[in-house]
């Protein structure tokens, strides 16, 4: 008799055109986003925020402050008092700094005032999470270079390239799909939601 009720129930809802599919927060990432996964949890996290318009604008650049703020805060954000770091420049992503730096994920003065609130590269996001992985998560370093088979990272660093293996063997970033990597590429609010996620919760 429970059964009969509860299908009753359930029909007569749809009748009435009740819908049980995922709604998004955002108007600009609907649930069919190739990220919306990782942008619902972390600003549900609140982790990061959205626009205040109603919007998340995925393909909006990310700033070098903005960035580090969210590699760092996702990790220490429970063990540190930011009041309590001394910072080098007025910013509000300066504590954030100062604990990157302590941390080896960042070099000492490499972020200044006068490029905190420039777009980071895609090449550069990596060092910071990949440096992030092996300084404070402590996660072994991986040195196969088969790994990484990107048509435009023949130029980079030594050090770039072990720390985009670091990277790319652990999940976080990949390349697109014509075989690039786009190393001087500027990098997205989407492409940060996914990679935080994978960093911290994968």
């Amino acid at each position: 008799m429970k059964k009969i009720i509860s299908l009753i129930l359930i029909i007569s809802m749809l009748s009435l055109g009740f819908c049980f599919a995922e709604e998004s927060k955002f108007t600009d990432v609907q649930t069919e986003h190739w990220a919306y996964q990782y942008i619902d949890f972390l600003t549900s996290q609140g982790i990061i925020n959205g626009m205040g318009d109603g919007t998340f604008q995925p393909e909006a650049t990310l700033t070098r402050g903005q960035y580090i703020k969210l590699v760092i805060s996702t990790i220490l954000s429970q063990s540190v008092n930011l009041d309590e770091i001394d910072t080098d420049f007025d910013h509000w992503a300066a504590p954030y700094v100062r604990l990157a730096e302590e941390y080896n994920v960042i070099s000492e003065g490499s972020v200044t005032l006068d490029n905190v609130d420039e777009p980071i590269s895609r090449l550069e996001m990596v060092r910071i999470v990949a440096l992030a992985d092996l300084n404070i998560l402590k996660t072994d370093l991986e040195r196969d270079d088969s790994i990484i088979n990107f048509s435009d990272t023949k130029n980079i660093s030594n050090m770039d390239e072990l720390l985009l293996i670091q990277a790319v063997s652990r999940g976080l970033v990949n390349g697109y799909t014509d075989g690039t990597f786009r190393p001087d590429g500027y990098m997205t609010r989407a492409e940060a939601s996914a990679i935080i996620y994978r960093f911290y919760w994968l």
